[in-house]
This record gives structure tokens, sequence and C-alpha cells, in this order.
């Protein structure tokens, strides 16, 4: 019996798919005038944070995590909560605990390719 270390990638698809979906509705009902949307907002803010989603699903790799943060980030500025203007240093914040995560993190070990557990 072989043992993946991956798991399946169609799952992210599964998940993925459905947010694509989602934002396509939610953008038509924008457009027939149905959801009153505020008209200055950019759809920027959402592909990063499904980009980012998707990465972390696909790979796990800890850029996807970022993308969120900075989809979030841009969102919530076009919502008017927290404003880029004012709320930059908070970058500085994130990239110090990150590298402290990253510090304390168990090393990973790689085993050779075409070994099997």
């Amino acid at each position: 019996m072989t043992i993946h270390p991956r798991q399946d990638p169609r799952w992210a698809g599964l998940v993925v798919g459905p947010l694509i979906v989602l934002l396509g509705i939610v953008l038509l009902l924008d457009q027939t005038g149905l959801l009153g949307w505020h008209p200055s907002w950019s759809i920027w803010p959402f592909l990063l944070i499904g980009l980012g989603l998707s990465r972390l699903a696909m790979d796990g790799r800890p850029g996807g995590g970022w993308l969120m943060a900075v989809g979030l980030w841009l969102l919530l500025d076009q919502m008017r909560i927290l404003r880029v203007r004012d709320s930059w240093p908070l970058l500085l914040v994130a990239f110090g605990v990150h590298h402290i995560w990253k510090a304390l993190r168990p090393p990973r070990t790689r085993r050779p390719q075409g070994q099997s557990s």
C-alpha cells in the first residue's frame, strides 16, 4: 500500500470553486441593482483572498496566508472599517509575528524522493 504525503488536490477545487461561484452571484446581483453594493468597491481584495485560499488548499504554503491577509486588509479599507493610510504599521507587526512563528516552528525534515513510509 502506498501512502501519499499530499492530500487529494481535488478537494481544493471543491472549496475554491463554490467561493468563486458565490462571488459571481454577488457581483451579478450588484450589476442588476438588487444588492446595492457600494459602487467604488473593487474586486481585487476578493481575488487576493481567493488566490490565497487556493494556494493554502493546494500546497499549504504560507504565501497563501499572506495573500489572504492582504486581501482582507484591502477589503476592510474599502468597507471603511480599517483604513490603509492609518493601519499600515500592522504590516510591520504581521511581518514580525511571521518571523517569530517561523523561528519557533520545528524544522522540517525532508525525505529522499522515491522513499515511502
